[in-house]
């Protein structure tokens, strides 16, 4: 099943690093089909995506490796439909303007009763792009992300973990999957926000994160990860607001 990762530092971080951490979520998890990577740079959201492995995809690891950045929303896939897998149904999702990402780790309910509505700017077949085209549709009617993100999971149902980054740099999780719990914490200066490999036991923290301090699970409250980072160094993750 798919995870995601959300950092957000105060410093620019290389791709490199957050590469590195994802390495053992793509190792130890479910996925494998597919992943992709959105960070910010000059004002707007790039987005580098594969239908494969990170491990099989040399050419955008290092892309992404020489980046360096303030936030990142990592996500690696494996889909409900293996059917879907595809450069068009890979994540997260870009919008056209570089204005916004998008991720999802789950499986919507009632994706079919929205999937009409969004039709003409549907580009694959999964269930996770309706729920960016309806991610994309509150925020602009006026919700913050994280209304957004909540709007999205309480009207296509289901179970789901959603991950956003803006042009503005918030970086945004909400954690609505009991099946993946969604967690918080610091490593080292960063503000991170990780899926815990499907696994109950805090595997997680045992293989991919022993490093991680101040371990909060996200609820489907939602949180900003990096919120107030630039006060100071080791400033990790605020809870979110509507």
């Amino acid at each position: 099943m798919c995870e995601i990762l959300a950092v957000a530092t105060v410093a620019p971080l290389a791709g490199r690093t957050v590469l590195e951490w994802a390495g053992p979520l793509e190792r130890h998890g479910e996925s494998g089909y597919g992943w992709g990577v959105a960070w910010l740079e000059d004002g707007r959201v790039h987005c580098h995506r594969a239908p494969c492995r990170m491990a099989e995809d040399p050419a955008g690891r290092e892309r992404v490796g020489a980046v360096r950045s303030t936030r990142y929303l990592l996500h690696l896939r494996r889909p409900s439909a293996l059917l879907t897998v595809s450069l068009a149904d890979s994540q997260p999702f870009l919008s056209d303007g570089g204005d916004r990402a998008f991720a999802h780790n789950g499986r919507f309910a009632h994706d079919a009763d929205w999937r009409g509505r969004y039709a003409p700017g549907l580009r694959g077949a999964a269930d996770s792009e309706v729920g960016f085209h309806h991610y994309l549709e509150g925020r602009r009617a006026g919700a913050t992300a994280l209304d957004a993100l909540r709007q999205t999971h309480d009207r296509l149902g289901g179970v789901a973990n959603l991950g956003s980054l803006d042009a503005s740099g918030e970086l945004a999780v909400y954690g609505g999957n009991r099946d993946n719990a969604f967690w918080r914490f610091r490593l080292g200066e960063a503000a991170v926000a990780s899926t815990a490999l499907h696994s109950e036991d805090l595997a997680l923290f045992a293989l991919v994160f022993p490093a991680a301090v101040a371990r909060e699970r996200v609820t489907e409250a939602g949180v900003r990860v990096g919120e107030g980072a630039a006060a100071g160094a080791g400033q990790a993750v605020e809870a979110g607001g509507g």
